[in-house]
């Protein structure tokens, strides 16, 4: 990403301030790698918006999550999602943390 990038997170329109994680680690060839993510609960369905800003360009990334009742047939599948989910998240904090050693 570009020095001057940002990251904007809106939930249900409104600009979020907490619950945030950014990293942002230098590449070999002085390129910045960027991440972002938020770690919330939601109790009713969400929308997420997600915005990548810098002065070459901008995009932005949102998903809605739908939350069903907690009696749902679907709950046991949804949770075996989300544990694979905060899985994959935690080894790739661990990835980043090593390549941050490693340069």
């Amino acid at each position: 990403g570009p020095d001057d990038s940002y990251f904007v997170w809106k939930k249900n329109g409104q600009k979020m301030k907490a619950c945030i994680t950014e990293q942002s680690h230098m590449l070999f060839d002085g390129r910045v790698h960027v991440l972002s993510w938020v770690k919330d609960s939601v109790s009713e369905n969400t929308e997420y918006k997600c915005s990548f800003i810098s002065k070459v360009g901008n995009t932005t990334s949102e998903v809605r999550i739908t939350v069903e009742d907690k009696d749902s047939a679907g709950q046991d599948g949804w949770t075996k999602e989300f544990d694979t989910w905060r899985s994959a998240i935690s080894e790739h904090d661990k990835m980043m943390q090593n390549w941050r050693k490693t340069w």
